[in-house]
């Protein structure tokens, strides 16, 4: 579990993250390019800091820990490129 979160430490998430485990038959949903195939970690489609709702079945996933973290470092540095970006002042060139 990636962030500070409190409620990410609680017994009820412990149990929604077994069910959505369970859902998802121990399987991950990424799929990515180093997949394991064994979910031990629920993500969240819509991330947290996007808005995307904690406690929401539909807003989780099962994942295995490569496809979670590696899914969550895309969209991190997706943030961070697009903050540069729009940081960046527009100047108008005079002669």
């Amino acid at each position: 579990m990636s962030g500070r979160d409190a409620r990410l430490w609680t017994v009820e998430w412990r149990a929604l993250r077994q069910v959505i485990l369970g859902r998802d038959r121990w399987q991950c949903q990424i799929h990515g390019p180093r997949c394991t195939g064994a979910a031990t970690e629920v993500d969240h489609i819509v991330a947290r800091a996007d808005g995307g709702d904690v406690w929401d079945t539909t807003n989780l996933r099962a994942a295995c820990a490569t496809c979670n973290r590696g899914r969550g470092a895309q969209v991190t540095n997706r943030r961070r490129v697009a903050g540069y970006r729009t940081g960046v002042a527009e100047y108008e060139t005079r002669f």
